[in-house]
């Protein structure tokens, strides 16, 4: 062995998609996936199922997403 490293010039892919490809996307795929989130969450408020799991969890959000409805005005 002569003691040297050996490098591989081509470049790291994984089958069309390159580092490269992935830094230029960053971007829009993250501005979609938080469009994505604020519409799930927007037509998810009014299950009930979806405050008591996520929206009473966020930390300053929560108390808003509380019910406060007496139960005698509740029909169920």
């Amino acid at each position: 062995m002569s003691g040297r490293v050996v490098f591989s010039k081509t470049p790291m892919r994984l089958g069309p998609i390159t580092p490269e490809k992935v830094m230029r996307w960053s971007p829009a795929l993250v501005g979609w996936g938080v469009v994505a989130g604020a519409g799930i969450t927007l037509f998810m408020s009014a299950t009930p199922i979806f405050k008591r799991d996520v929206l009473q969890k966020v930390p300053l959000l929560g108390e808003h997403f509380t019910d406060k409805t007496p139960d005698c005005d509740k029909p169920f």
